[in-house]
């Protein structure tokens, strides 16, 4: 059970750590999503980028105004293999010659770096490959192509491993020549490279401070009537996705902070509430030990008296239940108790002749028995705990109209605390058997109660008391 004064916070903690959980799962769906998203870059401009880069690095005062903006999650380069045996001619079977109207084409082999510049891993790329120059594919080192023909305006597409055809199966247009199988490309035509995971061409790994940057190369051999050159290839494009692990993700850090704050704000919750629940019971205990010993001096002040024995408590109660009717808070009703326990304590120094005698008092002794007011009013005045039980002790005998004693005052002149007690106290008075009467009965009581409110009783503490009354809360003497 949270202690009433931790509530707030308490509220408060859960209110932060479901804010922390729902952004959690924000940047857990949103991390997904970047995952999820297909980018594309154009090599050529790639390539500018990257060079443009490149020369920024290498003469930092003549470019430091001119850096460019733009820098490509990948570096890609096509490059002509450099040793010896990267090119070759070929000589066609006649009726290879006969379709492409040469009898030698020339072969070139093409490496193609691909280097992840990101400090994310890079899965799911693939290379497409633009065709301005007529050529004829034969050969990829590593992973699965896609040939893709326009051929009389339909597009003619298929998936091979090409160091593992078989001619039965090829339903886009090819050449036979001898041993070898070529894949005629033209102008808009394209051929797609899809890297190799057995080859460890995917996933390339993300940099990360000094770390090594990963990279793959792959190759592929390209005929033609002419020579290619990288410049033929370099109209095209990457396609590949981006997989940051959630804790890259900048947002992530911020929340793992936030998460971090608030197990220390729980703790300091929790041992806030520990000791909150100490002095709650230690309060608890103080205030048993407090009503406690004002009980027993009420006890004390009731003794003298064997008619109106439990006078004192039964007051003090009767005064809780009109402030509470009344809606005054809880430490109010409380402190209307402790002030109803104590409202006679002047009496113990008046002598028990007086107290009990059973006929009419004398002028003399009634003006004693006044004065326990004004002796309950001195006795209490130390009392700082419940400053105003002094006060009720002084003024529960002055009536609403200020015809009482021992000052006259009137209205809201008398303290709200008195304007309870006096009704608690005649209320007791009339409900009990007295040493010069019997006590009155139900009905007598309200009337008496109707008739002297606004007169001897507050009207609003008189309403509130029939209330009670009528509802049962208060019982009449049986």
């Amino acid at each position: 059970m949270i202690s009433r004064k931790n509530r707030l916070n308490f509220v408060l903690l859960i209110s932060f750590f479901v804010f922390i959980v729902l952004c959690f799962v924000f940047v857990y769906f949103r991390n997904e999503l970047f995952n999820k998203e297909d980018r594309i870059i154009n090599l050529w401009e790639c390539s500018v980028a990257q060079n443009e880069n490149e020369t920024a690095d290498e003469n930092p005062e003549e470019n430091k105004n001119e850096i460019p903006e733009k820098k490509c999650d990948l570096k890609v380069s096509i490059k002509e293999r450099a040793d010896s045996d990267s090119k070759w001619s070929m000589e066609l079977s006649k009726k290879a010659a006969e379709r492409l109207g040469t009898n030698i084409i020339n072969g070139n082999t093409f490496d193609v770096t691909v280097e992840n510049n990101t400090e994310c891993e890079i899965s799911n790329w693939n290379i497409e490959f633009a065709i301005e120059k007529a050529c004829y594919l034969e050969t990829a080192w590593c992973g699965n192509v896609d040939v893709i023909q326009i051929r009389d305006g339909k597009v003619l597409a298929q998936n091979f491993d090409l160091r593992n055809l078989n001619p039965s199966m090829i339903n886009v247009e090819y050449i036979e020549s001898g041993s070898d199988v070529l894949f005629p490309l033209y102008n808009g035509d394209a051929f797609v490279y899809y890297p190799s995971l057995e080859e460890k061409e995917y996933p390339l790994i993300g940099a990360a401070g000094e770390k090594r940057k990963s990279y793959t190369v792959i190759g592929f051999i390209v005929y033609g009537k002419e020579t290619l050159t990288p410049d033929d290839l370099s109209n095209s494009i990457i396609t590949y996705r981006l997989n940051r692990r959630i804790s890259q993700d900048p947002a992530f850090k911020i929340l793992v902070a936030m998460g971090v704050l608030w197990g220390i704000f729980l703790l300091l919750f929790l041992l806030a509430e520990c000791r909150l629940n100490e002095l709650d019971q230690l309060e608890a205990k103080d205030k048993k030990l407090i009503q406690e010993i004002m009980e027993t001096f009420s006890g004390f002040v009731d003794a003298k008296d064997p008619y109106t024995g439990g006078h004192s408590i039964r007051v003090g109660r009767y005064a809780k239940q009109l402030a509470e009717e009344m809606g005054l808070d809880k430490k109010q009703c409380e402190q209307v108790f402790y002030c109803g326990l104590l409202h006679d304590c002047g009496k113990i120094g008046i002598h028990d002749d007086i107290l009990s005698k059973p006929r009419r008092l004398t002028d003399a002794e009634f003006s004693i028995i006044k004065s326990h007011t004004v002796r309950g009013f001195d006795i209490l005045s130390d009392l700082t705990t419940i400053p105003e039980a002094c006060m009720v002790a002084r003024y529960h005998h002055e009536r609403y109209d200020g015809t009482g004693y021992p000052d006259g005052i009137s209205g809201d002149a008398i303290p709200l605390y008195a304007r309870i007690t006096c009704l608690a106290d005649a209320f007791d008075a009339m409900n009990s058997n007295r040493c010069y009467r019997n006590h009155m009965g139900p009905d007598m009581i309200i009337k008496q109660i109707s008739e002297n409110s606004g007169r001897q009783f507050d009207p609003d503490v008189a309403d509130a008391m029939l209330r009670l009354l009528i509802r049962g809360d208060i019982v009449f003497f049986d």
